[in-house]
């Protein structure tokens, strides 16, 4: 059916505990080579953006505030700041700040210091309250730290932020190394992996990673030789294939279950 969007996450985690366990019982020889492959590791690595948290929906709540503050502010028609944003979005990697300023300059608005500051005081608490975790992701870091692994979230952005956005979650404690591109000074496509790697140690066949974006995540991970889970929401499971694929972290959490594959009632 096609991905539509509509249920909530608790509306998923719901079908999840109860369908998913059911529907992995079609792939048990990859479950069980999934499991051991991930009993192997040493440590399990996440993406913190849309990997155990909802970004993406977050950060467009946010955004949408600061842009109609400056609508307010300054006159100019919302849909047209939108629709820069848009367009700035999708060609810029800059942070957030700078895709403001790019907004502010195309239409010729004021670019002060303290209005700058004030919209960015903004985004930061509305992203804060708006906040979500990703269905299952408390009970699947928990589970992993259950199985002995250590647990690295290697993520883009300034770490100051990534640090509150940890905590605004309470998921700090689940987290042994939070590696940000601005800590090390390097992006996923430039080099972050391996830098993660030499810092903690590790060889990437001690790692294991669940990533969602083939491109600024997957491809640079798989040229270090990491074993990779692909997170793809609007998919199916596919346990078969190279990456093996889950749809929500709460299959993760079926699959590294021992109750799973136990005979039914």
């Amino acid at each position: 059916m096609p991905y539509h969007s509509l249920l909530s996450n608790t509306d998923k985690d719901d079908v999840k505990q109860h369908v998913g366990p059911l529907h992995l019982r079609y792939w048990e020889d990859d479950v069980l080579r999934l499991r051991a492959t991930i009993a192997e590791k040493t440590w399990i690595g996440f993406d913190l953006d849309d990997i155990l948290h909802e970004f993406r929906r977050s950060s467009g709540t946010a955004t949408d505030k600061v842009l109609e503050e400056i609508a307010k502010r300054c006159g100019s028609p919302i849909l047209a700041l939108k629709g820069e944003y848009s367009r700035v979005l999708q060609t810029s990697f800059d942070y957030r700040g700078e895709r403001f300023a790019s907004v502010l300059a195309h239409f010729s608005l004021p670019q002060d210091d303290q209005f700058m500051v004030e919209l960015l005081e903004s985004y930061e608490a509305t992203l804060m309250t708006s906040l979500e975790l990703k269905c299952g992701a408390v009970e699947l870091l928990s589970m992993i730290k259950d199985m002995g692994k250590k647990i690295v979230v290697i993520t883009e952005g300034p770490q100051d932020a990534q640090e509150r956005t940890v905590k605004g979650h309470s998921i700090e404690g689940y987290i042994d190394f939070l590696a940000t591109s601005s800590y090390f000074g390097v992006v996923k496509t430039g080099g972050l992996f391996p830098r993660v790697l030499a810092h903690l140690g590790v060889s990437p066949d001690d790692m294991a990673n669940i990533n969602d974006n083939e491109q600024r995540d997957m491809k640079p991970a798989l040229a270090e030789g990491i074993y990779l889970i692909h997170l793809a929401e609007i998919e199916g499971v596919s346990l078969n294939t190279m990456p093996p694929r889950i749809n929500t972290l709460r299959i993760l959490q079926c699959i590294l279950s021992k109750d799973l594959l136990r005979p039914l009632e």
